[in-house]
């Protein structure tokens, strides 16, 4: 799976983003930033506060991973030729598709977490890389109309500043030609915060907390759901639902890291 450096190594052959690199690279020696992870000087403003050192760090799940929902296999040594996980044998999920770039770890973990609650924006160009690098790998499977980012609450938002999948999915949309909708799906109730719950009562906590505010852009139409991380899939499988039962065709669904448990 190509990483963060291939996809931005695509990116730098256009001449505006080469006069941004030489802006950025200007920038760094007159203002030097230091890296979120390490704290050593970061000298690519375009990884925006991570070092490329850290960045080098980040790699992509590798191995057996379930056909449906994407969850890495502890094992290879399968004997099925469609595997699917504990989780997709017993659960009816209602999207079709989905992959994370990675498991839910250091240093990715540390990334998303200084992304989503420390403030720091600018990284959502460089982990949207990281989500183009898996759609790439799975174009057929990740075919859509409509691009659409996992809502937060209003306050939730306040409270950080910024929606981090809204900026992930419109960063994203501007590596793919597909239509981005930021406020397909609004959260319309302000749930208790999903760590540390089980199973079901993240089901609980989720049931009729989105709306959907423009049914006619799914019907008949496959969506792409954007989410930083995917824990028990609780979050993306209640906004898959109501999209199918608003008569979307497929629901896909594209995460920086997946929670890989015991």
């Amino acid at each position: 799976m190509p990483g963060l450096g291939g996809v931005l190594a695509d990116e730098s052959k256009s001449p505006k983003v080469s006069l941004r690199a030489a802006f950025n690279s200007l920038t760094s020696i007159l203002f030097p930033a230091t890296c979120v992870l390490c704290k050593t000087i970061v000298d690519d403003l375009s990884l925006a506060r991570v070092c490329k050192k850290c960045w080098s760090r980040v790699a992509p799940s590798q191995g057996e991973v379930c056909v449906r929902c994407g969850y890495a296999f502890p094992s290879s040594n399968l004997h099925s030729t469609y595997p699917l996980c504990g989780s997709c044998r017993r659960t009816y999920f209602h999207f079709d598709f989905a992959r994370s770039y990675s498991a839910f770890q250091d240093p990715l973990r540390e990334i998303v977490h200084q992304f989503k609650y420390r403030a720091h924006p600018s990284l959502a160009k460089p982990l949207a890389c990281l989500l183009f690098s898996v759609y790439r790998l799975h174009m057929q499977e990740f075919s859509s109309d409509v691009v659409a980012p996992v809502p937060s609450h209003k306050s939730r938002e306040r409270e950080r500043g910024f929606n981090q999948s809204l900026l992930l999915a419109r960063n994203f949309c501007r590596l793919v030609d597909i239509p981005f909708h930021p406020r397909l799906l609004v959260r319309i109730r302000a749930t208790q915060i999903q760590a540390g719950l089980s199973r079901r009562a993240r089901r609980l906590n989720l049931a009729g907390a989105f709306l959907l505010l423009e049914k006619a852009e799914v019907a008949e139409k496959a969506v792409l759901l954007i989410d930083d991380v995917f824990t028990t899939g609780a979050t993306v499988n209640e906004c898959a639902k109501l999209l199918k039962v608003s008569g979307a065709r497929r629901v896909n669904v594209l995460t920086l890291a997946r929670v890989i448990q015991g």
